[in-house]
């Protein structure tokens, strides 16, 4: 399958979610193995976060095969077991493009068969993607939706440890609240120079201003104006924190416009840390650093003991 039936398919999902009251559309751009994007459950604020991964595939891969109950779906074994670890649902998705339809399956070990090195499934013809099936891909089951929207966020998360800045566009009208709208992330390198911007749907309480909503929608970050951006725009104001979200600027009394920056705080450094460990083994060391450690096994039981009362329980062998 080429790039362009690729895009094509992701842009159906996103177009028939959008009428749809139950999930959010939201495209995964890095960071996810095989999932291209991700569908968010809409509910009352406060929102839970919880998410469905996708692997959304084109009738015209020759990856697929047709049969008499659906398509049959061929995938890697390393995607297949990271997807039955994903503390997220996946749904497979197949777009018809003669048609315009799209079909659905959730990735379970019981929905799946192992060919050696490979795993099959099939995504019948009747799971159509619609207003019908909606609720049932609401329900799936996921481990902890409070996990999950930190898995979904950590990308950015890697970006700010990476040492680039991560800064967002928000443009809010203040007259006309709705529960739905869009930011824009802007990726800086360690230079300055911008990388990429990407959009970022969202769902939360219409009766909320934005100042006061960013804090549920990234619990993993501290938010502050961009200091440097509202100086030369003439808006920033001596003495006053830059922990203060403002705008700065409201165009004809109806769109104020912010910029800001993103840090990490303690629940996004916390997370890194627990996601390093709980992926590649990465022990934390008495400073509080992760790392792959050499020479682990080596460890004999004296050196262990005498490191475990030290009072460095969490730190199995000391730096030379």
């Amino acid at each position: 399958m080429n790039d362009m039936t690729e895009r094509l398919g992701l842009y159906a999902v996103g177009r028939m979610s959008a009428p749809l009251p139950q999930l959010l559309f939201r495209e995964q751009f890095s960071g996810d193995t095989g999932l291209g994007a991700h569908l968010e459950v809409t509910e009352d604020f406060p929102k839970a976060g919880k998410t469905i991964g996708l692997q959304v595939r084109s009738d015209e891969s020759t990856r697929l095969e047709r049969s008499a109950r659906g398509y049959i779906y061929r995938g890697e074994m390393s995607h297949l077991v990271y997807w039955l670890q994903h503390s997220v649902p996946v749904l497979v998705m197949i777009h018809e493009h003669e048609s315009d339809k799209l079909l659905w399956e959730f990735v379970s070990a019981n929905n799946v068969e192992v060919e050696g090195a490979e795993w099959e499934m099939v995504v019948p013809f009747d799971q159509i993607y619609n207003s019908d099936s909606a609720p049932t891909i609401a329900a799936l089951p996921c481990y902890s939706p409070h996990l999950a929207r930190l898995a979904i966020d950590k990308p950015w998360m890697d970006l700010i440890a990476e040492g680039k800045t991560l800064s967002l566009e928000v443009d809010e009208w203040i007259n006309r609240p709705s529960a739905r709208g869009r930011l824009r992330f802007c990726v800086s390198a360690k230079g300055g120079a911008l990388d990429a911007v990407y959009d970022w749907a969202f769902q939360t309480d219409s009766d909320m201003p934005y100042s006061f909503r960013l804090s549920s929608l990234f619990p993993w970050a501290n938010l502050c104006i961009d200091e440097e951006f509202y100086r030369n725009k003439g808006a920033y104001i001596d003495g006053l924190s830059e922990s203060v979200i403002r705008p700065w600027t409201v165009e004809a009394g109806e769109i104020a416009r912010f910029m800001l920056k993103f840090s990490l705080n303690d629940l996004g450094n916390s997370f890194l840390n627990a996601e390093r460990f709980l992926r590649r083994g990465d022990f934390p060391s008495a400073d509080g650093d992760t790392g792959e450690r050499e020479n682990r096994a080596a460890l004999d039981t004296n050196d262990a003991w005498r490191i475990y009362a030290s009072g460095m329980k969490y730190r199995l062998y000391e730096d030379v």
